[in-house]
């Protein structure tokens, strides 16, 4: 008896895990996004924090850069295969 060969795909096998923890990530980074829109109203209404330890340019720029990554990885998330 001849035994059928096994097509091998060119994913990994974890590709959908990879994409289950790209929006873990998403989500993880969404949440500091918000954090950080949160130290800035607290700096500008002169509140403050233990949290705040960066300038207010530093956390605008931060947060600029978090924003970016985080629309790349919700574009990433969304391909379909």
């Amino acid at each position: 008896m001849m035994e059928e060969p096994i097509e091998q795909i060119p994913e990994a096998d974890w590709v959908d895990q990879d994409l289950l923890t790209r929006t873990l990530a998403g989500s993880l980074l969404d949440e500091e996004i918000a954090a950080e829109r949160g130290r800035i109203d607290r700096l500008d209404r002169g509140v403050g924090g233990d949290d705040i330890v960066m300038s207010r340019a530093d956390m605008v720029r931060r947060l600029a850069a978090m924003e970016e990554i985080r629309a790349g990885v919700h574009d990433e998330a969304t391909i379909e295969f």
